[in-house]
């Protein structure tokens, strides 16, 4: 075996590893399968907090989040609120590996977003088209705690699910409407 391919087999190894101890973490409250994905358009799409579904369970909620994910690795977070409109907080790059999706803010994103950096994608077995993500730094922590009578629900309320897939060809203007109508970087920029 050459040098290289040892270093491909290491990072495969450290990736799975990686994702194993969180995945655990999840299957002893619920089972849920490992998402994998051959290529960005697989991973691509809006990303919701709350999600379509939870609407349905719960009702309409006061204030959410969108993590739009594109198929040319690129992302854009966004906020809102009742009380404020749709803001970007967070955009950069994104790449996937082992069923962990992982985000780098771009230069121009100088503030603390708050957002967890790592994602565990996982899909409840009766639902195999799913994707949802779960912040490893916190919502899987925040699932643990909740989950005791309803860890499916809990799922959904911690998590983001993704409520539509993003095609390369609708990219684009996808994007630019974001940057356009939410891009608001003047209340997160440091003051001198």
């Amino acid at each position: 075996m050459s040098f290289v391919t040892c270093l491909v087999l290491l990072a495969q190894l450290v990736t799975t590893q990686s994702a194993a101890a969180p995945l655990e973490r999840i299957r002893a409250k619920i089972p849920v399968d490992l998402v994998t994905a051959s290529g960005p358009a697989e991973i691509a799409g809006q990303y919701a907090h709350p999600s379509k579904e939870l609407r349905k369970l719960l009702g309409p909620g006061l204030s959410g989040d969108n993590l739009y994910i594109f198929p040319d690795k690129t992302y854009i977070y966004v906020e809102w609120a009742d009380i404020s409109p749709n803001t970007v907080v967070d955009k950069g790059r994104w790449s996937f590996s082992g069923g962990i999706l992982e985000l780098k803010s771009d230069p121009d994103i100088t503030w603390d977003t708050r957002l967890d950096r790592r994602f565990l994608a996982v899909r409840r077995p009766s639902h195999t088209k799913e994707i949802l993500l779960l912040g490893i730094e916190t919502e899987i922590s925040s699932f643990e705690e909740e989950a005791r009578n309803d860890p499916e629900s809990t799922l959904l309320i911690v998590g983001k699910q993704r409520d539509a897939t993003i095609s390369p060809a609708a990219a684009g203007k996808l994007k630019a409407k974001l940057m356009r109508e939410a891009w608001r970087p003047d209340p997160y920029q440091k003051k001198p």
